[in-house]
Parts: structure tokens; sequence; C-alpha cells
């Protein structure tokens, strides 16, 4: 089994506008001016065992939400990607942010201040997102967001910040364990 094996895309629910891969930087909404060549370096340095694809990937806009579960090196399996669970989510999440902060200021300046702050404030909301959606539909709304978030610009600070209320309709409740389950081991509709 391959140690990286290629993404299997999945359809997204929403169409996204196309993009045009002849030129693909000449299309990118994001890094406009980092050096491409001077920054992968501090990337690979920071995270060897990840397959440098994904950094261009993420570099070029051109990585789908899914992608990002190849960032967690110790995944065993090459089965189609999904987040088992919110740890897992925002493990993937966490190094893709790392990344995006070296890609946005490699040299660790106000940039990139700005930017680790938004995307703790996008963890946070999240987390408590977690606490009423069930996973499900937590993942799915994440996904939508990352989607959207790459399409606009993954360095745009506010984008990270941004409520994207149309999205709200991919969160279903959780409600309450099923009569004679309790706690961690109850389970969890949706509505």
């Amino acid at each position: 089994m391959p140690l990286y094996p290629p993404i299997p895309y999945s359809e997204p629910n929403e169409p996204l506008p196309p993009i045009d891969v002849s030129s693909t930087d000449a299309n990118r909404s994001s890094f406009l001016t980092t050096d491409y060549d001077s920054t992968i370096p501090l990337i690979r340095a920071r995270f060897p065992n990840i397959d440098p694809l994904y950094f261009t990937k993420i570099f070029r806009g051109t990585i789908h939400p899914e992608g990002l579960i190849w960032l967690d090196v110790d995944r065993q399996d090459a089965s189609p990607p999904n987040f088992s669970d919110l740890a897992h989510l925002l493990y993937c999440f966490e190094i893709y942010g790392q990344i995006l902060c070296i890609l946005a200021d490699p040299r660790g300046g106000p940039k990139e201040i700005e930017l680790q702050r938004a995307l703790s404030e996008y963890r946070v909301r999240v987390l408590k997102l977690s606490k009423v959606a069930s996973f499900e539909s937590l993942r799915d709304w994440h996904k939508a967001y990352l989607a959207a978030q790459i399409r606009d610009g993954q360095d745009r600070v506010e984008g990270w910040r941004e409520r994207r209320e149309g999205l709200g309709a991919l969160l279903k409740k959780k409600v309450a364990p099923v009569e004679g389950e309790s706690g961690a081991g109850g389970h969890y509709a949706t509505h």
C-alpha cells in the first residue's frame, strides 16, 4: 500500500466554480506574494513526513476539503477519505492551518499572527457547534466551509471569521440519547 495514496475526490453537495488547471498559479486566490520555492523547504522541515504534493495543492488552492485527511501521516488505510471523529477532523485541520500560516507569512510576522488568531476563532466555532450538531452534519459543514474558503482565498483572514450563514442548513441537531442508554455510550439521532 503506498504511503500517500491518491486523493479520491467525492462530488461536492454544491458545484463549485470550475478551476482552470491549465495555469494553476495564475488562478490562485491565496498566497499571492509568497515565493513557493523558498517557502516549501520551511514547510518540509516542519512536516517531513507529509507528501509535498499536498503542500503544492494547498499553495495552488486545488486541494479539496477531503484531501486534508492525507495530512495525517499516521493514517494506515487507503479507504475513501472521511474524518472519523471530531478529534481527527481538528487534528488534520490544525496541520493544514499551520501550513497556511507558513505560506501566508514565512517570516512569522503580523500576517501569520492575524491568520493564527482567525484560525483559532474558527476552531472554537467548530468546537461550539460540536456541542449541538451531530458529528456527521458538522463534518459536512466543515468541508463546505473549507471549500468556500479555499475558493475565496485561504490566507484571507476575514474569511475564517465569516459566519457563512448559507451553510447553516447543513447542520443537524443532536437529540437526547435513546431511552435506556446513557452518557458517552448513548446514540444520538439527527433531525
